[in-house]
């Protein structure tokens, strides 16, 4: 997929802390103490069945809380993965 290029900007973490942009490790670590990689797989394989279903009404306010949560934590999870692949490609 070519995607456009981003504004300087765009290309920086939003949902991480100072903290967390200066040891991205550690949000790795913070997500996989929240859930473990079966868990993981769980949700969202039960989020895209329920995106793709439509079968929001089915779900209940606890596990629309859950899966909203579980969103926040993958974006931060990738925005830390993200900062620590251009340390990595800006020290080379």
């Amino acid at each position: 997929m070519t995607m456009p290029d981003h504004e300087a900007w765009e290309m920086k973490p939003r949902k991480l802390t100072p903290e967390e942009i200066e040891n991205p490790e550690k949000v790795v670590e913070d997500f996989f103490q929240y859930a473990q990689l079966p868990q993981v797989r769980w949700i969202m394989w039960e989020g895209v069945k329920t995106m793709v279903t439509g079968n929001f009404a089915n779900l209940k306010t606890r596990e629309r809380t859950s899966l909203i949560y579980f969103y926040e934590q993958v974006e931060k999870l990738i925005e830390g993965v993200h900062v620590m692949h251009r340390k990595k490609t800006h020290c080379n």
